[in-house]
């Protein structure tokens, strides 16, 4: 009888053993931190080549699609950019690019960006904060939305 109820206690702590090691490599996604807008030129004439970048102090993990949506809202004249991307292929910092037309009378800019990451393992359960760093503009929050996806906002008005 001893040897029987030695054989199941082995069992069975084998059995914890495996599923102890299934739950500490669980492989969890991180969603990336950005620490706001990068605007070059800060002032902008008429036929400007004008790059907005939304910067990211860490990157994100295990994330599939990321869907960036861009609007650049001027006095006379709106600028927006719809792109999707491979996240873990292309960490890249996300951008929006465009020229100023020769007509351009605008003196403010309202910057809207967006995103939408799909998870390729499981979902995170916390975000990066959004930090500011000197040289850059606005803040954008991360924040897992759901179990499937997680977002990220920010936005900024531009005077000068």
């Amino acid at each position: 009888m001893n040897m029987k109820f030695l054989k199941i206690a082995a069992c069975a702590a084998v059995a914890v053993a495996a599923l102890s090691a299934c739950e500490e490599d669980k492989h969890v996604c991180a969603l990336p931190g950005f620490a706001g807008f990068r605007i070059e030129p800060l002032v902008w004439q008429p036929g400007d080549s004008v790059t907005i970048t939304a910067v990211q102090y860490s990157l994100g993990d295990l994330l599939y699609k990321a869907e960036y949506r861009w609007s650049v809202a001027c006095t006379d004249t709106t600028f927006t950019k719809n792109y999707e991307v491979v996240y873990d292929a292309d960490k890249s910092d996300p951008y929006i690019s465009f020229r100023l037309p020769a007509d351009f009378r605008g003196n403010r800019a309202n910057i809207s960006f967006s995103v939408d990451y799909s998870y390729s393992a499981t979902a995170p359960t916390e975000a990066p904060a959004a930090i500011t760093q000197s040289g850059l503009y606005g803040r954008i929050t991360t924040a897992p939305a759901s179990q499937l996806y997680g977002t990220a906002n920010g936005s900024y008005t531009l005077n000068w």
